[in-house]
């Protein structure tokens, strides 16, 4: 166990979440409505969390190298902002392998580091530590299993924090739901301390539609896992290679929006005692949406959530940001 193996260096904490009844619950509804729809968060099982590691490595989907540069660059002016003792506090950590040049400024201005991370895997949040804490002897890391709202709501707070919310991971929280994330987020925090958000920028279509649509069918093998999560989990007996994938850009969301489409027309079994689901040909599945923001829009998001702007960092061709906003007084 890794607690056995580094001590008090290490904590971690589980919160009951995304149970088989919690799925079926979802997945059951959202088949059934009008727009047929499987939450987004239900792509990353196992099986999806492999598929997403193998999707940013192609040269298609060049956020995380555009995130990974600007970090190499800003890194230890962004950590400048803290003081002794950092905490570093990352919502949807994974690998926690672009959060390690943050990790190593903070070691190196202040000599350690508590890191606390934040993910729905208690594998991937193991699987990290374990290799932070062999690499950085006078790091801490406490690891939280659960969903963002849950954890939020009770993580301890820490002086000089900055939480970080890397990837563009804020774009699949569309509207009010971002709002709300990012509200929960100042929970955690003190006054003057910082969030740290990686940004996807508003772009030429093409190129954000090709980052979505890779020619040789990983993103369409990560999309249609959650169908044969679905058959998996709940004995359903959809034909997953009756579904294409396709996501397009929506010039009235601002979002890349992904779906599952059906072929043909065709139902399907969807286990015992659950009765079965219908799907016309071209009808529709929706999977995710991947908001690209200007800059006004994060500015207007700070700030109706109790941020101030105080570093806007976009890379050579501004189709990528990051974006170190201040925790205001009395928020």
């Amino acid at each position: 166990m890794i607690s056995a193996e580094f001590g008090d260096r290490y904590s971690e904490r589980i919160w009951e979440n995304h149970t088989a009844e919690d799925f079926e619950r979802d997945v059951l509804h959202g088949l059934r409505a009008t727009q047929k729809s499987i939450p987004s968060k239900y792509l990353y099982d196992a099986l999806g969390s492999v598929l997403f590691e193998a999707i940013v490595l192609l040269p298609e989907y060049d956020l995380p190298r555009r995130e990974r540069l600007l970090l190499e660059r800003h890194a230890s002016t962004i950590v400048a902002n803290l003081g002794p003792s950092p905490h570093l506090l990352e919502l949807g950590s994974g690998s926690s392998e672009k959060t390690r040049m943050l990790i190593e400024a903070a070691i190196a201005n202040y000599g350690s580091a508590v890191y606390t991370a934040i993910d729905i895997s208690l594998e991937a949040l193991r699987a990290a530590a374990a290799q932070l804490l062999e690499r950085y002897p006078s790091l801490v890391v406490d690891a939280f299993a659960g969903d963002y709202f849950q954890v939020l709501a009770e993580v301890p707070r820490r002086p000089a924090t900055l939480a970080l919310f890397l990837g563009s991971n804020l774009g699949n929280y569309p509207g009010r739901r971002g709002h709300d994330l990012l509200r929960a987020i100042g929970g955690a925090l003190a006054p003057h301390d910082f969030l740290l958000l990686g940004i996807d920028l508003r772009k030429d279509r093409a190129a954000m539609e090709r980052a979505y649509n890779d020619p040789i069918g990983v993103t369409a093998a990560f999309s249609k896992n959650v169908l044969a999560r679905v058959n998996r989990e709940l004995g359903a007996e959809i034909e997953v290679g009756n579904f294409r994938h396709m996501s397009r850009f929506d010039e009235d969301t601002g979002s890349i929006e992904s779906y599952l489409i059906a072929k043909r027309s065709a139902t399907y079994p969807l286990g015992e005692g659950r009765g079965t689901v219908r799907f016309s040909e071209d009808e529709r599945v929706h999977i995710e949406s991947s908001h690209k923001f200007t800059r006004d829009e994060i500015r207007g998001l700070a700030g109706a959530t109790g941020f101030d702007e105080r570093m806007y960092l976009p890379d050579d061709d501004a189709g990528f940001a990051l974006v170190l906003l201040e925790h205001r007084e009395g928020c």
